[in-house]
């Protein structure tokens, strides 16, 4: 009699609990879809070829999406493992990477650039002798912009492979004057080419192999420049008229190299799956 109790008091359980999974499985379709019809909404208006995205948790994957299309008006599908190129994101990763170095005790905040590289403070302009680390990853520094349509230095002044190439800019650029405005925050790139070599001083490592030994500790696959330089079925950038962006070097109108990180939404996504965010 106990032994059918129990039997039917298991049958009881395990069918609520089949039930529940039911129900999650069609109610996670259910707004997954909507989600995804939303977001293709946006793509569309907004005429975005390509849109990627992920629903988390803490420690889980949710829903993950790929939309339209690699180029323009063409029949290269979005595929799930796309590589994007993110600018910007570039900041973020310098960032990270300057957090961990200064737990590690490798770094200060308050390292000054000179402290590093003193053998360019004699030609530098007197009033960046006082920049530190954390001045160049809080926009604190008072430099220039500087970005794609500056025509300034030359390739003549700027040589070398990429890290030789960064070293010589942050030494013309440096030689320039700064912002006598007062402002809240100078949005500078080479404030974060200053902070980039600060790591790659204190480190004796290159920063594309700081970025990608970060990326191996998180699961993503980071990568420089262009996707589609490397594998033409990736994602082409576009210009503003919607044109797909052939594949190229990124090269600013001065004739050198620009450092950006491109990575794929999938190993992020993949990297959730194994940990949590509160891991980091």
């Amino acid at each position: 009699m106990l032994v059918t109790c129990l039997q039917n008091l298991t049958r009881y359980k395990m069918k609520k609990i089949f039930v529940f999974a039911l129900y999650l499985i069609f109610t996670t379709t259910f707004y997954g879809q909507k989600n995804s019809s939303f977001a293709d909404s946006i793509r569309i208006k907004h005429k975005i070829p390509e849109l990627a995205y992920a629903v988390v948790s803490s420690d889980s994957v949710l829903e993950i999406q790929a939309l339209g299309n690699q180029r323009y008006n063409t029949s290269y599908k979005a595929k799930i493992d796309d590589r994007f190129r993110l600018g910007s994101i570039t900041k973020t990763v310098t960032s990270y990477i300057a957090t961990l170095l200064v737990k590690e005790g490798k770094i200060k905040w308050d390292t000054k650039f000179f402290d590093l590289f003193p053998e360019l403070k004699a030609k530098s302009n007197p009033a960046t002798y006082d920049f530190t680390l954390q001045d160049f990853l809080t926009f604190k520094a008072n430099l220039d912009t500087w970005s794609y349509g500056n025509e300034t230095p030359t390739p003549k002044e700027i040589k070398g492979n990429s890290q030789q190439q960064r070293y010589e800019f942050i030494g013309w650029f440096f030689q320039q004057k700064p912002i006598t405005e007062k402002q809240e925050i100078y949005w500078s790139n080479p404030a974060y080419v200053a902070a980039g070599l600060m790591l790659e001083k204190a480190t004796g490592k290159t920063y594309e192999t700081l970025v990608h030994e970060l990326g191996k500790s998180l699961n993503i696959a980071f990568d420089f420049g262009q996707p589609n330089l490397k594998d033409k079925n990736q994602p082409w950038g576009h210009y503003e008229n919607l044109k797909p962006e052939k594949p190229a070097l990124i090269i600013n109108s001065t004739g050198f190299h620009q450092q950006e990180i491109s990575m794929s939404l999938y190993p992020i996504i993949v990297s959730l799956r194994k940990c949590s965010f509160r891991d980091y």
